[in-house]
């Protein structure tokens, strides 16, 4: 009892220890992805900002362009005015200047004044706001000049700025240059204090901002899972600044200590209660397993029962589908036949001898569906076929005579070879007939269908030791590899309109009587099924032996 109740105990307390390392792992990585979508939803929103931005120096650009550019281009005091008024409403446009990259005069295309200066390197200014304020443009003379004449150009300045730099359409020599502020490009509200900021170009840093806020104190769990991280490239033409941002992951801020110690002590106090429960259960669980087990053993006796009528049911279904597929054969053969009869009856001399034979046929077939029928209302009643000692040469025979003018009417010949020693099989003849019936109507729609010119059907019974054999082959195309497995699975066809019962029942014909039914393709081309069944001497014998051994 006492090892009973130590073990239950370590079972609540590995329970408890269980349930509060899933809530802590649920609490982490829930506290994880708030962090990463906050910075994921931070980061488009300032790439979106920066990007509007970034939009506007394009425009500013292309606005002042056209100002100084052309036949009517501005003068360089009214040029002066514009630049003034971007640079005062845009401080993040630290400088502006207006250069001519021949270092002289001619060819500019801009309508010069006082105060335009010749600098180092061949570029010459003609328009400065703030004077004085700017970058010296000469090691940047060959790369402006081999820009594309109205394409911006970005270039590092190394000192928190960045030049943009746009030349004017020919043949004007002049390029227009802004000094962009990169620390200016986001308001100090729209910055993330928790976030560690940064812009580059090119590899180079314009801007980097550490975390401001204390969120990344404590131990961090780095190591253990990846610090969300956002990068994307600013939209904007020829502005290709990649924005970046990282967080912390700290301890405190993925795991609420609070929230994981109040739900330490209602995990312990369930867990407490859980053993509790389980104790007072024992004990009923142990005076009712004996109750349980008889339990048991009834609803399986009942499941089985259930299972042997439903397995009951679903055989009669199948047999019923197809005694109803099979009915149609002797329903289309009377139909054929009294047909014919009515056309000998309407000739001016009947043939008395036709008509009668082939209202004996009627007779016959009628019979054959008849006793289809009974056969199907004594399986419903579980009354089995009544199989006895047959001649398979007259079984053959008389579905030969059934099916003979059919297969002339189809151009298709039928090939007799029957044995001598005159084979009998324990079978009920009916079933029989029915068998070699869908296996010749099988063939000659295979035959017809594949247009063979010289079409054949050959049927041939033998005896092979103990057992009584008939082949049924054909000289169409055989049975593809595919079909060949589901040949006799139920409701499996290649016809348009097939219902796939015909082999299925032909096979539970000839299972019914412990035989067997095979297809396959005769190495010459065609199919050939072969069935295989207890020649009737040897089952007499075994039924001798039978008797005697009992």
């Amino acid at each position: 009892m006492t090892k009973s109740l130590s073990k239950s105990w370590l079972f609540g307390l590995a329970l408890w220890l269980a349930a509060l390392l899933a809530f802590a792992l649920y609490s982490v990585e829930a506290s994880r992805a708030r962090l990463a979508g906050e910075l994921e939803v931070t980061g488009r929103t300032l790439h979106r900002l920066i990007s509007q931005r970034a939009a506007q120096h394009d425009a500013h650009m292309t606005s002042l362009i056209a100002l100084t550019s052309g036949a009517e281009a501005a003068p360089l005091g009214a040029v002066r005015q514009v630049m003034e008024s971007i640079s005062r409403f845009y401080p993040r446009i630290a400088w502006i200047a207006l250069v001519s990259l021949d270092g002289g005069e001619a060819g500019t295309g801009v309508a010069t004044g006082a105060g335009a200066a010749v600098g180092a390197g061949g570029v010459r200014m003609l328009v400065e706001v703030p004077e004085g304020g700017g970058e010296d443009l000469a090691p940047l003379r060959g790369a402006i000049g081999e820009q594309l004449r109205g394409k911006i150009g970005v270039h590092a300045s190394g000192n928190g700025r960045y030049l943009l730099a746009k030349r004017a359409p020919a043949p004007s020599d002049a390029a227009l240059v802004f000094g962009i502020d990169a620390a200016l490009l986001l308001e100090p509200e729209e910055r993330p204090a928790w976030a560690h900021l940064r812009l580059t170009l090119d590899g180079q840093e314009l801007l980097d901002l550490p975390a401001e806020d204390d969120l990344g104190a404590g131990a961090s769990l780095a190591p253990h899972f990846t610090a969300p991280h956002f990068e994307k490239v600013i939209d904007g033409e020829g502005q290709k600044i990649l924005l970046s941002l990282d967080r912390a992951l700290p301890l405190d801020a993925l795991l609420p200590w609070r929230s994981l110690l109040g739900f330490a002590v209602l995990a312990g106090l369930a867990s407490f209660a859980l053993m509790f429960a389980l104790r007072q259960r024992a004990a009923a669980q142990q005076s009712q397993q004996v109750a349980r087990q008889a339990e048991a053993r009834a609803l399986l006796q009942e499941r089985e029962t259930l299972l042997a009528h439903a397995s009951r049911v679903n055989a009669m279904g199948e047999l019923a589908s197809g005694i109803a597929h099979e009915l149609t054969q002797p329903l289309t053969a009377v139909l054929s036949r009294s047909q014919a009869a009515l056309r000998l009856a309407g000739a001016e001399k009947p043939d008395l001898g036709m008509i009668t034979q082939a209202l004996d046929v009627n007779v016959r077939e009628a019979k054959r569906a008849g006793e289809m029928l009974k056969r199907m209302r004594d399986y419903a009643s579980n009354k089995a076929p009544e199989p006895k000692p047959s001649a398979l040469n007259g079984i053959v025979s008389e579905i030969v005579a059934l099916t003979a003018a059919d297969l002339e009417r189809r151009g298709i010949k039928l090939e007799l070879d029957l044995s001598a020693e005159a084979p009998e099989a324990v079978v009920d003849a009916i079933e029989m007939e029915q068998v070699l019936h869908n296996l010749i109507r099988n063939a000659a729609d295979a035959l017809e269908g594949a247009g063979i010119l010289d079409a054949r059907i050959s049927i041939v019974t033998k005896v092979v030791g103990a057992d009584a054999k008939i082949e049924v082959a054909d000289n169409g195309p055989g049975i593809p590899a595919d079909v060949l497995p589901k040949l006799f699975v139920p409701f499996f066809t290649t016809k348009a309109d097939g219902m796939g019962l015909g082999l299925s029942l032909c096979q539970t014909l000839v299972e019914r009587v412990d035989g067997r039914i095979e297809a396959g393709n005769d190495a010459g081309g065609g199919a050939r099924f072969v069935i295989t069944l207890p020649h009737a001497s040897a089952r007499k014998s075994e039924s001798i032996f039978g008797k005697h051994d009992a």
